[in-house]
């Protein structure tokens, strides 16, 4: 009779890593971490006014139009990572004016909610030059016809040296 075998994980549970490091460089490591953990300020309120907040959430609304009819033309990964910032930024400011005022809000992007209230477009990684070019040459080296083979003739002596004659 078999007995039932719990059921294990083949895969490690993964920890930070911090172990695998000699130890000089794990103490650098948490200090580094400790002192960027630290310098991290708890976010503070904007003391803006209302006009202000409309004032910047239009510049920054225009930016992002422009960013983005870059991008249409030109397919520039950084444009696209660039507006996808400004997205982050005006809806950050936008839920603070909601806030104070909604009407403003909704005046500041009627017919364009879309585009600047949905989440950021996601900006696909672009294959690399090397890559491409190494796929290319690939594909024309599967495409050249091999060359004949010489005719050779059955050997007259057995030693398999005919071919060099």
């Amino acid at each position: 009779m078999r007995s039932r075998r719990k059921p294990t994980s083949k895969v490690k549970e993964l920890g930070s890593g911090i172990h695998d490091l000699p130890a000089e460089v794990a103490v650098v490591v948490e200090e580094n971490l400790a002192q960027s953990l630290a310098a991290d300020p708890a976010p503070v309120p904007s003391t803006a006014t209302v006009p202000e907040l409309v004032e910047r959430l239009t510049a920054i609304r225009e930016r992002i139009w422009r960013l983005r009819s870059v991008y249409a033309v030109t397919l520039s990964q950084d444009t696209a990572v660039e507006a996808n910032q400004y997205v982050d930024l005006f809806q950050s400011l936008a839920a603070e004016l909601r806030v104070r005022d909604a009407d403003a809000l909704e005046a500041l992007t009627r017919g364009h909610e879309s585009t600047l209230l949905s989440p950021p477009v996601t900006v696909r990684p672009t294959i690399p030059l090397a890559a491409q070019m190494w796929c290319e040459m690939k594909w024309l080296a599967q495409r050249q016809p091999e060359e004949p083979g010489r005719n050779i003739g059955p050997d007259t002596i057995h030693d398999g040296m005919g071919q060099f004659l």
